[in-house]
């Protein structure tokens, strides 16, 4: 795709949808199944209202259950995930995502509507790659440097 009309591309134009969610009771060994199920590498962690509290990833799963030998079907979704996640909302420019998640070293953001606040999709540096290849290099850049730069 030429890089001037990526420019004008937003979020919710290649966001993954519908939305894949969990609730933070859920166990670990539920959340993987739905993620195998569903081919996704995260989900949204929704209260009982459907607003975004928190994410869980594979990568989640793997160190604080896989890797510390603990039982998936007694571990919760909500000791493992990440709380108030960075999110994006669905009318964000795509290129301002491939910065955040650059920036911050993550791979995945959910996407708010930008009405209700409720998480509506999610999207990756898979869904970058396919749209705006060259955004990945920055996503990569950013990463790098913000490993480099010292934390105050």
């Amino acid at each position: 795709m030429d890089e001037d009309i990526v420019r004008d591309v937003l979020v919710r134009d290649v966001m993954s949808t519908p939305v894949i969610y969990i609730h933070p009771f859920h166990t670990v060994r539920e959340a993987a199944a739905i993620m195998v199920e569903k081919n996704v590498g995260s989900l949204v962690v929704v209260d009982d209202a459907g607003r975004l509290i928190g994410i869980v990833t594979r990568t989640d799963i793997l160190r604080h259950v896989v890797a510390k030998g603990l039982n998936p079907d007694k571990v919760t979704i909500s000791e493992v995930m990440t709380r108030n996640p960075i999110y994006v909302l669905s009318d964000t420019p795509l290129e301002e995502a491939a910065r955040l998640m650059g920036s911050k070293g993550i791979g995945h953001l959910p996407v708010l509507d930008s009405k209700t606040f409720k998480p509506i999709g999610m999207i990756s540096k898979r869904d970058i790659l396919k749209i705006a290849p060259h955004y990945i290099v920055l996503v990569y850049t950013l990463r790098r440097e913000s490993e480099l730069t010292p934390s105050l």
